[in-house]
């Protein structure tokens, strides 16, 4: 099994997943966008992995490889039938390319929050094993705004009302980040646009209280990111 995953950032990448990766002996293939790689062609691949970052889903003048790069994610779907993944920016992404909307929030989300399932979210395949209601870390400031045609919404949250959704029975996209590892925050922090959301919904201090805050829940969020990856793996393999 081989999985190629597109990072909008060199520290924005799989986090945990990556570990689970090599555990389950699957192949990773990285496309560095802010290294200046190409869009390799999509044979041979299990899943197309889609990941965040800190620019908006229509910055095609500062980012013309995201036209390339939504146009990708459409045929991995609809021609190739790929299992998808994408988180934050990348669920983002997936809904803008098959026909949904995304905007700005009116505020940036950023902390430990609860998402909760909704009714068809409890039942789903990617999210069994999952409480209800769980804490998760957020970080952005854009939303899906309205889901693509067809797609159902999986969990939500009061702050944003798209956290995950599925648009078949193997393509889905996670507006949280579910990746999170001890050094997340300290990594993020780091790139100014994220720096802005973070002092401007948590404070002065809001990178030294949420690394805390992180640190005490990792144990639990890492878990849930576990069982959402073998259920993955689980979809893949009954595609």
């Amino acid at each position: 099994m081989k999985f190629l995953v597109i990072k909008h950032v060199v520290v924005e990448g799989l986090g945990v997943f990556e570990s689970l990766c090599n555990q389950a002996n699957i192949d990773v293939d990285y496309v560095e966008l802010e290294k200046g790689d190409s869009f390799p062609s999509l044979d041979g691949y299990s899943a197309l992995w889609v990941m965040g970052g800190p620019m908006k889903v229509g910055d095609t003048d500062d980012y013309p490889w995201l036209v390339e790069e939504k146009e990708l994610i459409r045929q991995a779907i609809q021609d190739y039938q790929l299992p998808f993944m994408g988180i934050c920016l990348g669920s983002q992404l997936l809904a803008d390319a098959l026909g949904g909307t995304v905007g700005v929030m009116a505020t940036p989300e950023v902390g430990l929050l609860p998402i909760e399932l909704t009714t068809v979210g409890q039942t789903h395949l990617l999210l069994a094993g999952l409480p209800k209601t769980y804490p998760v870390l957020h970080w952005h400031g854009q939303e899906v705004k309205q889901l693509p045609p067809g797609a159902t919404l999986l969990a939500t949250s009061p702050q944003c009302s798209v956290q995950a959704f599925a648009v078949n029975a193997q393509t889905f996209g996670i507006q949280f980040h579910s990746e999170v590892t001890e050094v997340t925050v300290g990594d993020w922090v780091q790139m100014p646009a994220y720096r802005t959301d973070l002092e401007a919904t948590l404070g002065p201090t809001g990178c030294d209280d949420l690394h805390q805050a992180v640190v005490a829940q990792l144990p639990q969020m890492n878990q849930a990111a576990k069982t959402t990856f073998e259920n993955f793996l689980k979809i893949i393999n009954q595609s």
